[in-house]
């Protein structure tokens, strides 16, 4: 397998994000990781790619920092008290092994996780030393003896269950003697050591049994395993091209998009799938998936994925189905359950993205009902649902003094606009010609005369003190420069209300030469979104956050697409790359490796939903993608670095005019031929 360096993106801190991600070793969408833990003292920011510290393998869950872990702990092996070190460019990252030489100890550590558990080798220059388990907050001995130990852990940043627990089940393949400091156990033994646990949400029960399984595997096999299932996921795109470190990049890339959402189910004895529910306080049939926010993932991961894994997007679906059946509502921002940390409920996109590309029909009725259910019953309780759902209804948008307005406006425009979708491809005009027209509401808060969205107070006015660089106010992690567009469902309508093509892309010039500064509003301080955007330095273009993603593919579709090209090209070779500094912001469950990989295809799902791509242009010299109807080949034409405009485009055996392909027609297709070109197409 290519060699990927798990810590792309982990040189971040909480005033600066280069990813925000943390160096993660298990299985694709497994229900939980391994991690190499450096500083336990910064918090969320744990891990630190340049420090020598090493504090020992970290349990984990968390998805992001600003989210912050549950249910974890730390394995920690020691040979006298002092502190470990280790040198970070001998030490091995990977998505099958994490492989440290703790120096200070001289003790060797190598860990691989599977989907429930895994496994931990220490080979040790002593012939004793001390295995420990450090777990914060609330922890019961369930049963120990001379060769193990089940716990319960309790510990998490939020949750609907105060009790909601985990029961690690953790065995030794050679006999230990428990010392008196809490969950320490001295370990004699010249040969390599090999330690294996399992956790379960459920049940110390299901721990247990999960280890009886597990611990009768030699610890190569499973890191042979788990190498074999990331080859398999690795081989769904074959790339190549002449720069070694592109390919680096996209490969990489593409591990961090098969990471979350994150197994939240386990099987029972009969092999079922069963679930705990913290909403309803016990475990239930069915698939779970948790540690996922959909306002960042919709736009790109979860469109990536119904290409190229739709069966697995079908067990997504069954998992927030079953959300919805146990809170009444679609989910916005799980971890473990609803944190609603963000505006919108973007799981619509979701839905409608796979009901357009026909991924599991018989869940369809189902969460056609969830949507609707969304879109117009109010919840007592903040985190589900739409917020502010009785002003929308009423005024056709969110008035302007609740924050986020203009967001929350356009964002229950477009799932509007989705429940259409799904209306009609399941024949139910009666639902699809009232949620239609509803799509229309972004109109209310376009204002003519700046071309961008603006906050409306709820006499219909506009607000009179209005700065497209003010964050905030009426705005998410940005200002109306970066979420003025959020039109998906309705692009040629917006450029209509900007006044025409031109127009419109006279207001895009506008904002891709302006500088990249900004007035800090209602946020009353710099935060770190702000300070990436003008670090990168590419305009009002704040390509390190979401709501910016899509706003290069804008040009093509108003009939310049050599601007599409440019920027593209220019944030492909600049803002990306493998190592800890990897991605221009936080990387976000996916979202950002997510829009590299389409963005180096050449492609982009700027509306999901309505089942079509947007032309770019393809970083590499070739790249076949293993898609479920036969390999699709995409090759690049005169591909060298100063050639930053597509002259000619080729399906098969026919030329393609105009700036989209749709999904059906990528899936028809064996070849598509790119050739580059000096100048803008004549």
């Amino acid at each position: 397998m290519l060699r990927i360096d798990t810590r792309q993106g982990t040189a971040s801190h909480p005033d600066f994000s280069h990813g925000n991600t943390l160096p993660l070793t298990g299985v694709p969408w497994g229900m939980h990781y391994l991690t190499v833990q450096t500083n336990g003292d910064r918090g969320a920011w744990f891990f630190d790619p340049a420090s020598r510290q090493f504090e020992g393998i970290r349990l984990t869950h968390q998805p992001s920092p600003w989210i912050g872990d549950f249910q974890h702990c730390l394995f920690r092996a020691t040979t006298n008290k002092a502190a470990g070190t280790y040198q970070p460019d001998r030490a091995t990252f990977s998505p099958a092994v994490i492989d440290i030489y703790d120096e200070p100890h001289q003790l060797r550590t190598q860990a691989t996780a599977t989907a429930r558990g895994g496994a931990l080798r220490y080979t040790s220059a002593a012939r004793e030393f001390t295995f420990q388990i450090q777990a914060p907050d609330r922890w019961t001995i369930v049963h120990q003896d001379n060769r193990g130990v089940v716990l319960q852990l309790q510990n998490q940043t939020a949750s609907a269950d105060p009790d909601f627990s985990m029961y690690l089940a953790v065995s030794c393949d050679t006999p230990w003697h428990a010392e008196d400091t809490p969950l320490a156990y001295t370990i004699s033994n010249s040969q390599p050591v090999v330690i294996h646990f399992t956790a379960s949400f459920i049940s110390a029960e299901y721990a247990q049994r999960a280890l009886a399984e597990l611990e009768r595997q030699p610890f190569t096999k499973l890191v042979a395993a788990n190498t074999a299932e990331w080859e398999k996921k690795m081989a769904l795109f074959t790339v190549q091209d002449h720069h070694a470190d592109r390919v680096q990049t996209f490969y990489t890339s593409w591990y961090r998009s098969l990471l979350f959402p994150m197994r939240f189910y386990e099987y029972d004895a009969a092999g079922g799938p069963v679930h705990y529910s913290t909403t309803e306080r016990r475990a239930l049939p069915g698939r779970l998936y948790t540690n996922t926010g959909f306002w960042d993932t919709y736009k790109t991961t979860f469109p990536l994925l119904a290409l190229v894994q739709p069966t697995q997007y079908g067990y997504f679906l069954e998992g927030f189905l079953n959300s919805a059946k146990e809170t009444g509502y679609l989910p916005k921002w799980l971890s473990p359950d609803e944190r609603a940390m963000m505006p919108g409920t973007m799981a619509d996109a979701v839905v409608a993205d796979a009901v357009d590309k026909d991924i599991r029909p018989d869940l369809w009725p189902d969460l056609l009902t969830a949507m609707v259910h969304g879109a117009e019953t109010p919840s007592d309780d903040p985190h589900y649902g739409r917020p502010n759902l009785k002003d929308y209804q009423t005024l056709g948008y969110v008035p302007a003094d609740i924050p986020e307005s203009v967001n929350q406006t356009l964002d229950y425009a477009y799932s509007d606009a989705l429940i259409g979708v799904v209306a009609t491809k399941l024949q139910r005009p009666d639902i699809a010609e009232d949620y239609a027209p509803r799509g229309q509401n972004y109109r209310h808060l376009f204002d003519p005369k700046f071309g961008l969205m603006h906050p409306k107070s709820r006499t219909g006015t506009f607000l009179n003190s209005f700065n497209p660089y003010t964050w905030g106010q009426g705005f998410t992690e940005g200002s109306a420069w970066q979420n003025s567009f959020a039109v998906y469902q309705d692009i040629p309508g917006l450029i209509d209300l900007a006044g025409g093509p031109q127009a419109f892309l006279h207001t895009l010039h506008t904002l891709a030469n302006a500088a990249p500064r900004y007035n800090v509003g209602s946020y009353h301080g710099v935060i770190h979104e702000m300070a990436e955007m003008s670090a990168i330095d590419f305009g009002q273009i704040a390509i390190s956050n979401q709501p910016s993603f899509h706003i290069p593919y804008l040009f093509a579709l108003a009939g310049e697409p050599a601007s599409t090209e440019l920027l593209v090209k220019q944030l492909l070779l600049h803002a990306f790359n493998a190592g800890p500094a990897g991605f221009p912001g936080d990387e976000d469950n996916g979202s950002m490796s997510s829009w590299y990989i389409w963005s180096a295809l050449g492609l982009y799902p700027l509306r999901p939903g309505f089942g079509d791509y947007v032309f770019g242009i393809p970083l590499f010299d070739e790249v076949t993608i293993q898609l479920p109807t036969g390999p699709l080949t995409l090759t690049t034409q005169r591909n060298q670095d100063y050639r930053l405009f597509v002259d000619a485009r080729q399906r098969d055996d026919r030329a393609v005019t105009g700036p989209t392909i749709t999904h059906r027609d990528l899936l028809a297709t064996w070849q598509l031929t790119t050739t580059l070109g000096l100048l803008p197409k004549g």
